[in-house]
């Protein structure tokens, strides 16, 4: 027959009221109470029940964590990071998922606050199909919330990176590297990161006095695949060929580079290819990837960390933002852009 607070009150010789307050470490009983109380509850095996004492706390000591694409090696150390600041502070991560669908994502949240998650972490989809409705919910409702990413005109914590300003460093490398025809191939419809990125390499074109050439603007989404099939399509299509592609992440560089060596086209001598995010894999694929590093663990820990510090203030507080900084990291798949052959002589 299971152990229950009934039982650890009667051998301790103290009220259930005493048991609870121990439980939950709460002033009122005496040290050696307390010790005498958790002494009888090791030797009846007593395994307090969960869900009563969320009952009783009105907290599950549970974060519900939303991400994009549960497949993406870029989400692994957002969810790494979050993880581990939960589990310092005693709190159990829920996971959901949208993979990219605005109604899965509404579903994934749904689920998480039906099972009473005390705050959630939201990588939040956009577009013009994205509904925000249970954004606006979550925020009427007082949920305690942190984006990794900001949703214009909603006020919320964030946790992210310069985007615009990342792009804009890498596309301008490109620049000083001599590319003056510089290809974007862009990230999901429902991705903001996506958008504020094709803002930074806006920026640089316009500061150098370059043509934003729109044909050179390619929606290819996230993964290799999609990448090595749109990149065969697009290089197929175009007269004038980029010297250098700035990519959504290293994923799609990754599926670029493949199609350009299938194509016989050399990276870095006839293509430069430029990622984003870092992964591990970019560092150690057949021609080390040049990218931008993005701090994704630190950014995942860092919005656990202000969730759970914003939960555990008396009053409410004000929306954070924290930025953090990306870091272009130079490796061999780009180079200096070479002269055009001349076609002087005979």
């Amino acid at each position: 027959m299971k152990t229950t607070i009934a039982d650890v009150a009667r051998v301790s010789g103290v009220s259930k009221a005493a048991v609870s307050a121990a439980l939950n470490d709460r002033p009122g009983i005496s040290k050696e109470t307390r010790e005498k109380i958790f002494e009888v509850i090791r030797r009846l095996n007593y395994r307090p029940n969960a869900i009563a004492r969320s009952l009783i706390a009105n907290k599950t000591k549970t974060i519900g964590l939303v991400i994009k694409e549960i497949d993406n090696p870029y989400f692994s150390k957002i969810m790494k990071g979050v993880f581990d600041a939960c589990s310092k502070h005693g709190y159990t991560v829920l996971l959901g998922s949208s993979e990219l669908s605005p109604a899965q994502e509404r579903k994934s949240i749904e689920a998480l606050t039906g099972q009473r998650v005390d705050g959630l972490i939201l990588s939040p989809l956009q577009g013009e199909d994205v509904d925000f409705t249970c954004l606006a919910e979550l925020i009427r409702d007082r949920t305690p919330l942190a984006m990794l990413g900001s949703v214009k005109n909603y006020a919320t914590n964030v946790v992210d990176i310069d985007n615009a300003g990342a792009a804009y460093q890498a596309v301008s490398h490109l620049i000083g590297l001599g590319h003056d025809n510089i290809a974007y191939f862009a990230g999901p419809a429902y991705s903001a990161h996506s958008d504020e990125r094709l803002e930074g390499y806006r920026k640089a074109h316009l500061e150098c006095n370059l043509q934003i050439r729109e044909k050179n603007v390619v929606r290819v989404g996230s993964y290799v695949a999609d990448s090595y099939r749109m990149a065969k399509v697009f290089l197929s299509s175009i007269d004038d060929r980029p010297t250098a592609v700035f990519c959504y992440n290293d994923l799609v560089a990754i599926g670029l580079i493949n199609t350009l060596s299938e194509m016989g086209i050399s990276v870095p001598d006839q293509m430069s290819v430029l990622g984003f995010d870092n992964l591990d894999v970019g560092e150690y694929f057949k021609i080390p990837l040049t990218t931008v590093h993005v701090p994704t663990y630190e950014i995942g820990y860092a919005a656990a960390e202000l969730l759970i510090r914003q939960m555990a203030a008396p009053d409410p507080t004000p929306p954070e933002r924290i930025l953090f900084p990306a870091k272009l990291v130079i490796r061999n798949s780009c180079a200096v852009k070479k002269a055009a052959p001349s076609r002087e002589g005979n």
